[in-house]
């Protein structure tokens, strides 16, 4: 069986024996004969079979199967074959992907009482071998006999460990455990050091660690690489089974997610180790918890053109509360359990929860458009059975599918000519404390969402590929320690005639773990003042901008600069200039406003399809999509005149003078082809 991501113009797809399948899929912990059929006859032909024995936050079991993983080399198999046959028999063409959880059972943590609970102290146990070991055993084991009874239905495997199962050490805070401290001694490969305590740590004080503190910014590190690691020793052992013929994937990398504090804590800024590794295949996500109410914009946890580029495939889940999901976890009938942590509380994330089909609708297609707009893949995750199930949702998916197909031949590459910066690397730099992790990376996309261009989001390591020559704005995010190499690349695809950079805050600032604002002058070509002192809040247009309330703070002061943007002091917030020929523009600010970065758009000859901050855009070669979440009838910037199909409603619209009127509708969301 040969299977292997495929890009089909422009659109990553799964290739199983030579035939070409659209990259969409199901998952559920309470898999079911009628939600598999139900997904099946919508067209779906992916399915994640989860095999858990593992109690979820919830208190209530991850799946109703039973525990395969019994003892030390002792297996059960039995649950395993009892979920596969009944998804064969339900979706009898569909092919599977099982999803085995890696933690430490009660069983084990009673034979081994050294040892952490991996599901909440991932961290603390990650560098123990005994662990590491037998659980490798155990997923190879479990693989092998997939392999050898069901191997022409399995398309890939999933890996997962650590709280929620996405690898994440949530619960030890970076703090010291005695296998934790024998880890982090073999990786200084000094015995005499031991981890900061946590008063260190967790040491506030502005927004950047100082150079006395260099102790912190490696364990940070080490916390990090230890967690990624972990997951890349699992995937190296899983592969020697499967020897790369079968997909590998998990959750992992929520850089614009997890904020502060949690960001640091739950072990992710090493991501870039894991995105990139020969031996990784997929990486998952949840869509953004931060953006789900109905006038949110779509938006990834990650840096999804990462993977794209290096021809990895994303699936984004889809786990929005729609309308028929439950208020309270004890309204389902799955959540008899004496331990159940949500026992006549509101369901997580019922804040956000859908009122109706049309609520649920919207949310289906805006999150669609986002990926196929990308050339990202979808899974809907039917979390406890029922979430989806209504005719108007089921029909939307299949819908949705029929749309897929309907584009399949098309030209689906992106045209975005903004790239966008992001990295963990230079996080260790930045104090838990700070909220760098919440106001720029988590904030950040709102601000992309509503400037109106399409945007690619990247890594920094990335900035060497060659398709930087197609982008015309570069915007990098949190840049604050820029190794040589890096800097290189900036130069060669960034300081050039035609181009336009946008530095954010306080690029380079902290490299090498001292503190310089010359830095930020030397990559700017401007001169940047540091001040302990703050400036207020960014001035715009005459609307003030909420300011970064810790330090240091930075303006501009520099005759030769043209000033765009001032701070309620009257200092320059925001000033360009030219750098071997490129436009080169600072903001002293984490997150600037999507007015003032549109304007920076307009000089630079980026193409904006909206200047509606509540109008957001997808757009391929294929498409145009968009959320019309500002209420009323709504405009858009199109390159050709003339008569656009909506695919989603079959709606026909003109196109005249570069504008395209849309009305304010039940359904928020098009998908506009030009006929």
């Amino acid at each position: 069986m040969d299977v292997r991501i495929v890009n089909d113009r422009g659109e990553l797809k799964i290739s199983i024996n030579g035939k070409l399948y659209p990259a969409l899929g199901f998952k559920s912990f309470r898999p079911n004969p009628r939600n598999i059929s139900e997904f099946y006859e919508a067209g779906v032909r992916f399915f994640c079979v989860l095999s858990s024995g593992i109690i979820s936050g919830l208190g209530i079991p991850y799946s109703l199967f039973g525990e395969s993983w019994v003892g030390d080399g002792k297996y059960n198999f039995d649950p395993i074959d009892r979920q596969m046959d009944m998804f064969i028999e339900n979706a009898p063409d569909a092919y599977f992907a099982p999803m085995f959880q890696l933690d430490t059972r009660p069983w084990y943590l009673e034979e081994n009482p050294g040892a952490a609970n991996s599901f909440t102290n991932l961290s603390q146990i990650a560098g123990d071998e005994k662990y590491r070991s037998e659980a490798a055993e155990y997923l190879k084991a479990a693989v092998r006999h997939c392999e050898e009874k069901y191997g022409e239905r399995i398309y890939g495997y999933y890996i997962l460990g650590g709280t929620t199962t996405e690898w994440f050490s949530d619960f030890d805070y970076e703090a010291s455990h005695p296998i934790k401290e024998k880890a982090y001694k073999k990786w200084c490969g000094d015995d005499s050091v031991s981890l900061p305590s946590a008063e260190a740590l967790n040491k506030s004080g502005g927004n950047f660690l100082g150079e006395d503190e260099s102790e912190v910014a490696r364990a940070r590190r080490f916390h990090a690489e230890l967690i990624s690691d972990l997951v890349l020793h699992f995937a190296k052992e899983l592969q020697t089974v499967i020897n790369h013929k079968k997909l590998l994937g998990l959750y992992f990398g929520y850089l614009f997610e997890l904020g502060t504090p949690r960001l640091h804590n739950a072990g992710h800024l090493a991501y870039e180790k894991v995105f990139l590794s020969p031996d990784i295949d997929i990486i998952a996500s949840p869509s953004s918890y931060a953006y789900r109410r109905q006038t949110d914009p779509s938006a990834f946890m990650l840096t999804q053109k990462t993977l794209y580029a290096h021809n990895k495939l994303y699936f984004l889940e889809f786990d929005h509360r729609t309308h028929t999901t439950p208020e309270k976890i004890t309204e389902h009938i799955y959540a008899e359990s004496p331990n159940c942590l949500y026992d006549g509380s509101n369901f997580p994330g019922s804040r956000d929860k859908c009122k109706n089909d049309t609520e649920s609708l919207n949310l289906l297609y805006r999150d669609y458009l986002l990926c196929r707009a990308n050339g990202a893949a979808l899974w809907w995750f039917d979390m406890l059975d029922g979430w989806f199930r209504s005719e108007k949702m089921m029909g939307a998916i299949k819908h949705i599918i029929e749309l897929n197909e309907k584009i399949s031949s098309h030209d689906k590459h992106g045209v975005a000519e903004v790239a966008v910066f992001a990295e963990g690397q230079s996080m260790y730099h930045v104090r838990k404390s700070s909220p760098i992790a919440s106001a720029c990376l988590s904030g950040i996309r709102r601000t992309l969402a509503e400037m109106g261009a399409p945007y690619d989001i990247y890594s920094i390591s990335d900035i060497g590929l060659p398709i930087m020559e197609n982008y015309r704005f570069f915007i990098f995010v949190n840049q604050y320690d820029i190794p040589d190499d890096i800097m290189a690349n900036i130069k060669k695809y960034c300081h050039k005639s035609g181009k336009t950079v946008l530095w954010l805050y306080a690029p380079d600032y902290a490299h090498g773990g001292k503190n310089d604002a010359g830095r930020i002058s030397a990559i700017t070509g401007m001169k940047i003042e540091e001040s302990l002192n703050p400036h207020g809040a960014l001035v715009f247009e005459g609307k003030k901008v909420s300011p970064d309330n810790l330090g240091p703070y930075f303006a501009v002061k520099d005759e030769h600069a043209t000033p765009v943007a001032f701070y309620e002091d009257g200092q320059v917030a925001v000033a360009e200039t030219t750098v071997n020929g490129c436009r080169s523009i600072y903001a002293g600010t984490y997150n600037p406003p999507s007015e003032l970065i549109r304007r920076l758009l307009s000089g630079s000859g980026v193409f904006v399809y909206s200047e509606n901050p509540k109008v957001y855009t997808y757009v391929n070669n294929a498409f145009i999509g968009v959320y019309n979440a500002s209420g009323e009838a709504a405009q858009v910037n199109v390159k050709e005149d003339g008569e656009y199909l909506d695919l989603i409603e079959s709606g026909k619209y003109t196109a005249e003078g570069g504008k395209l009127t849309i009305p304010a509708k039940d359904i928020n969301a098009y998908m506009l082809v030009k006929l």
